[in-house]
């Protein structure tokens, strides 16, 4: 009867690490999923934002281009047809995509480098662009309209 007594107590410590591990397990799986969801709406948000961005760009710079038929040169012209392309065939209803990051990256790429043609870099520099800028650490070359007479800020609305 003692040595029952005992093995209980031996065991006692080894069960409540049992019971609190398995508690754990359950509270963290319930937070985990929780923190999961939260991040990926915000990153969902994010992406979708970023697209939107670009294909209102793409938009906008049509209308411009309806206006002025003479705008934008072939280059640009092309430019813009890629990167309304590529918004359009963003898979945005399949975030399992693979490519996604991928895609993005063109998508970017594609962008900076029109706003280099139009003379529009500076508008839409990340901050750190900007810093660069300000400073006067800007690289050589990517002044000016690029393809666009007098560049897009000479526009008058």
């Amino acid at each position: 009867m003692t040595g029952d007594l005992f093995d209980a107590a031996l065991h006692l410590e080894s069960q409540h690490i049992a019971e609190g591990y398995e508690e754990g397990l359950r509270d963290g799986r319930r937070s985990g999923h929780a923190e999961g969801r939260a991040l990926g709406l915000q990153k969902g948000f994010e992406l979708g934002h970023e697209v939107g961005f670009y294909s209102g760009c793409c938009q906008l710079w049509r209308q411009l281009q309806a206006r002025d038929p003479q705008l934008f040169g072939p280059r640009v012209d092309k430019g813009i047809a890629s990167l309304e392309e590529m918004v359009r065939d963003f898979p945005l209803g399949n975030p399992q995509d693979e490519r996604l990051q991928e895609l993005m990256d063109g998508m970017r790429g594609r962008f900076k480098a029109l706003t280099a043609m139009l003379g529009l870099q500076h508008a839409y520099a990340s901050p750190d662009e900007q810093q660069q800028q300000q400073q006067g650490q800007q690289q050589p070359g990517l002044q000016g309209g690029g393809g666009v007479p007098g560049g897009v800020s000479s526009l008058q609305f």
